[in-house]
C-alpha cells in the first residue's frame, strides 16, 4: 500500500465575502476555495477536514484543517503555493505535516472565540466588529458573563439541533474595553451551533439594560432555545484558536 501523507495547515481569513467554512452547492466557501487549489496541485480528490465550521460573516485568526494526499510535497512548497493563489482575504498562516491519525475536527482539546464590539465610528472597523451607539453597562455585561461560569449546559443559548455533547466545560470567559472596542473571549471544550453570537446578544442587551441578569439566569436554566432571544451579528466574531 503507498503511503499516505497528512498535512495540517492553519488558517485566518476574513469572512465578509464567503458563505462560511463548509462547503455548499451554489455559494463561494472558505473550504472550497482552499480544497480546489489542492486538488490542482496534487491532481487528486483531496477532502479538507477543518476543526469546526465558521458560519458566512464569521472570521478567523486561526482556523485549522487536515488533508491526506498520497503525494509528498515540502510544507514550505505548500505554504507559498497557497499563499500565492489564494484571495488576499485567505492566508495560509502555517503548513505542517502530521501524524496520519491527525483529525482537525476529533483530535480538538478546545476552541477560543472573540467576539468584537466598537462603540465610537470608525469606519476600519465596519464588516470586522459589531458597532453598538447606545451607552453600556461594562460592570453588568461582566456580570452576565461571570453567570456563564455556573452552567454548563447551554442548550437556549444555541441553535436548535441533536447535539451529541450538550454538556460544555467552559475553561475561560472575559471582557477587554479599551475605551472604544469591547472583546468578549471565550475558550471552551467546545461550542454549540451559534453559541458566541447568541451569548453576546444577550450580554449587550444586559448592557443596555433592556434585560436583567436574572431574566438571563432563567434564560439560561431553561434549556430551551426557543427561551434564547437575542442573536449578535456575524461580523464581530472571530475563531481564534484550536487547542490539540
Amino acid at each position: 500500500m503507498d503511503k499516505r501523507y497528512n498535512y495540517k495547515l492553519t488558517i485566518a481569513y476574513i469572512g465578509t465575502n464567503y458563505h462560511g467554512w463548509q462547503k455548499q452547492k451554489n455559494a463561494i466557501t472558505i473550504q472550497e476555495i482552499i480544497e480546489n487549489l489542492l486538488i490542482d496541485l496534487f491532481k487528486e480528490k483531496i477532502t479538507l477536514i477543518g476543526a469546526g465550521r465558521t458560519d458566512a460573516g464569521v472570521h478567523a485568526l486561526g482556523q485549522v484543517a487536515n488533508f491526506k494526499t498520497n503525494i509528498y510535497k515540502e510544507p514550505k512548497l505548500l505554504y507559498k503555493y497557497l499563499n500565492a493563489k489564494l484571495p488576499r482575504d485567505i492566508s495560509i498562516l502555517k503548513v505542517e505535516e502530521v501524524d496520519i491519525n491527525f483529525n482537525a475536527r476529533f483530535s480538538a482539546k478546545g476552541k477560543t472565540y472573540i467576539y468584537k464590539i466598537y462603540t465610537k465610528p470608525n469606519p476600519f472597523l465596519y464588516g470586522l466588529a459589531w458597532y453598538i451607539d447606545k451607552p453600556l453597562d461594562i460592570k453588568k455585561m461582566v456580570d452576565g458573563l461571570n453567570l456563564l461560569k455556573n452552567y454548563k449546559d447551554f442548550t437556549s443559548l444555541a441553535k436548535k439541533e441533536n447535539y451529541l455533547r450538550k454538556e460544555i466545560d467552559l475553561r475561560e470567559v472575559y471582557l477587554h474595553y479599551d475605551g472604544e472596542i469591547i472583546t468578549i473571549t471565550i475558550t471552551a471544550s467546545h461550542f454549540l451551533r451559534n453559541l458566541v453570537r447568541r451569548i453576546v446578544g444577550h450580554i449587550v442587551k444586559i448592557g443596555t439594560k433592556e434585560l436583567t441578569i436574572e431574566e438571563f439566569k432563567e434564560i439560561i436554566k431553561a434549556k430551551d432555545p426557543s427561551k434564547g432571544r437575542f442573536i449578535a451579528p456575524a461580523c464581530g466574531l472571530y475563531l481564534k484558536e484550536i487547542y490539540y
